[in-house]
Parts: C-alpha cells; sequence; structure tokens
C-alpha cells in the first residue's frame, strides 16, 4: 500500500517540478508515444514448493506478446499501455509420491480408512505447461534533460496451467492483481532508446484447482497387513489464495528504429492457502465407502528469466 501511495503522490505533483529544459530528442522519442508492438521470446522457467518435500516444475518456454500503447493526453504526457502475453513449452516435474493405503477402522461401511503413506522421490516429464496473461495500466511521463520517467500503475490477471502424468490442464491458478511499474528511458543513438523497467505486482486474489478426478480409478494390491482394495475416483479440489507479490525487470535496447531485445526476470512469491476437502470413493471387500481427505497449495515461487525479441510499429 506503501508503493501504491507513492504512485498517487508522484503523478499528482505537478508537472514543473519534474521537467527540465529538454536536450536534442532523437527521432524515437524517450516518452511513450502511441504504437504497437509484437514480441517473441524464449525463457527458463522454475515453480518451486520450498520445503521437506520440495517439487519444482521446470523447462524451457517460448512465448508471443502484444503491446499497445496509447495517448490520453499528449500534452501533460498522460497513457495508457495494454499487452496480453502467451507462453507455453514442456516441462519436467521433480516432486515426491504417496501411495494410497488402508488401516482398520470399525467406523467406515467397509471396515478400513483410507490414506496416503510414506512419501518417497518421484518424476514426470514431458508435460504441457503454459500461461496467459493480460494488463492494463495508465501512466504519465515526467521529461528531464536526458531521462524520462514514466510511473504507471493497473489491473492484471494470469491464467496458469500445469499437466501432470498426460493430464492437460491438472492444475490451474487464476490470479487478479494490481501492477505498479516505472520506466526510465535515456536517448543512446539518433534511433534508439535504452530503457528499463521494474514493478511490483500485488495479488489480490488467487484461485487454485486441482483436478484430481482425472486420475480416475485404479486397483491397489494386497499387502501383508491389508487386502487390495479399488480407488473408484475422486473429486477436484480448490483453494484460495490472499497473499502474494511479484517482482519484473527488463532492460530494452533498440537496435534498429523498429527492432529491439529485451532481456528480463519475473519472479512470483504466493502464500500458502487455507485447508480444503475433497473426497475419495473406494471399495475394500466389495463394499464401497468414501473419506473425505484434507489438502492446502503450499507457498511457492517462480522465476522466469528470459529474452524478448520486439518489432515495434508506430
Amino acid at each position: 500500500m506503501k508503493t501504491l501511495v507513492f504512485f498517487t503522490a508522484i503523478t499528482l505533483l505537478p508537472f514543473s517540478v519534474w521537467a527540465q529544459t529538454p536536450a536534442a530528442q532523437p527521432d524515437t522519442p524517450t516518452t511513450t508515444a502511441p504504437s504497437q508492438e509484437v514480441s517473441f521470446d524464449v525463457s527458463g522457467y522454475n515453480y518451486v514448493e520450498p520445503g521437506d518435500r520440495s517439487i519444482s516444475i521446470h523447462g524451457v518456454k517460448i512465448g508471443g506478446e502484444y503491446s499497445g500503447a496509447f495517448q490520453l493526453n499528449a500534452r501533460q504526457h498522460w497513457f495508457v499501455r495494454t499487452n496480453v502475453r502467451g507462453k507455453t513449452g514442456m516441462t519436467n516435474y521433480d516432486g515426491w509420491c504417496g501411495p494410497w493405503l488402508i488401516t482398520p477402522d470399525r467406523s467406515s461401511p467397509n471396515g478400513y480408512a483410507l490414506d496416503i503413506g510414506d512419501f518417497s522421490a518421484c518424476d514426470d516429464s514431458g508435460n504441457r505447461d503454459w500461461y496467459l496473461e493480460g494488463r492494463v495500466l495508465t501512466g504519465k511521463d515526467f521529461v528531464g534533460r536526458h531521462w524520462t520517467w514514466s510511473p504507471e500503475a493497473g489491473v492484471g490477471v494470469r491464467h496458469l496451467s500445469n499437466a501432470l502424468d498426460g493430464i492437460a490442464g491438472y492444475r490451474v491458478d487464476n490470479y487478479l492483481y494490481l501492477p505498479i511499474g516505472l520506466t526510465a528511458r535515456t536517448a543512446i543513438a539518433s534511433h534508439n532508446v535504452l530503457t528499463f523497467n521494474v514493478e511490483y505486482d500485488h495479488l489480490l486474489r488467487g484461485w487454485q484447482t486441482t483436478h484430481d478426478s482425472a486420475f480416475g480409478g485404479g486397483d491397489i494390491d494386497a499387502t501383508p497387513i491389508a487386502p487390495a482394495f479399488t480407488i473408484d475416483g475422486m473429486t477436484d479440489v480448490s483453494f484460495d489464495q490472499h497473499q502474494g507479490w511479484a517482482l519484473r525487470a527488463g532492460a530494452k535496447v533498440d537496435m534498429t528504429r523498429h527492432l529491439s531485445i529485451e532481456p528480463y526476470w519475473i519472479r512470483w512469491n504466493v502464500e500458502g492457502s487455507n485447508d480444503n476437502f475433497e473426497t475419495v470413493t473406494y471399495t475394500v471387500n466389495g463394499i464401497t465407502a468414501q473419506e473425505d481427505l484434507g489438502f492446502y497449495e503450499p507457498h511457492n515461487t517462480t522465476n522466469e528469466v528470459g529474452v524478448k525479441f520486439n518489432l515495434r510499429f508506430r
């Protein structure tokens, strides 16, 4: 909230406080000029749930992006920016798996309670992973002698889909967040501009659904202490996440009037959710029962490091 208050205060200051006598301007403006831009990018992606049983979903992603900038008030340098970005790639899962087990329980209709046994390390590879993100931000350019400073804020949405064990969309995240950023630009040649951008994203609400129903069922072999049994099916389980943030940083260099290259870094940090329950139906000795098992979405981080190749149209 302190960052939001700062942004509000800085944009309400009189323009004369920030304005300086400008130097000769390049053919490519350092202000947020009306333009459209399409991008191609490649990145390394790593989602981690830290802890004693940490997991990692990682791989290389490729994607594309459309960005548009539009002037709200050309004289006072107010603008609005919008962009839509999509990424996809094949990822690998390194984590933990736990076996189904049953233990005697007189209160159960079939005489056994269902649980999950000791976890052991496991992995899975070649899963389709993708996300789609859309944002709208408004801001103002403050033109100095050598640099233009452009604070901005707005709203963003992010949809993430992870596959597992060949199940497309097994795990789905939706985020609503508040982006607050600052862009700095300076001319480095007659047609070239160097741009730095930093941004803080405050998570307003997150919704996560794990589609365990897609696993269906299966038979579990007998052990020395329990008979064979069958998992008939599971329900999906959903969680709400209320605390989290992201940091973004990038540096864009114009190679020509229309082409630029941009290394970037994105880090998400989302806190764990409250517990929620899914229902598992299982059959022992021909008698079917149901068990409610509790789960939660753990604290997780995502790091993405990549490079964009941007083609700009004015």
